[in-house]
């Protein structure tokens, strides 16, 4: 019988540290998960910036569009009104 129970002890010993191995690992897993979570809000933020940085672009190079019709027509006016009162 004592040879069954040393048995039983190395069994119960090892079945003891696969959980404490089982419970460190979902600990580990755990900070992994946070961090994953972290990482995703740091895209989103630099997405978010990234399509800010698109938006303003484009609204610069059309504010630059309208501001050269706009100089190309009051040029236009201009030349007219200078032909007109030759």
């Amino acid at each position: 019988m004592t040879d069954l129970d040393a048995k039983l002890d190395r069994m119960l010993g090892k079945v003891d540290a696969l959980m404490a191995l089982q419970a460190d690992h979902s600990a580990r897993l755990d900070d992994l998960n946070r961090r994953v979570a972290l990482v995703e809000q740091g895209v989103t933020a630099t997405k978010d910036v990234v399509e800010a940085w698109g938006a303003a672009k484009y609204s610069i190079r059309l504010v630059q569009r309208i501001a050269g019709f706009a100089a190309a027509i009051a040029g236009l006016v201009a030349a007219a009104k200078g032909w007109l009162h030759r």
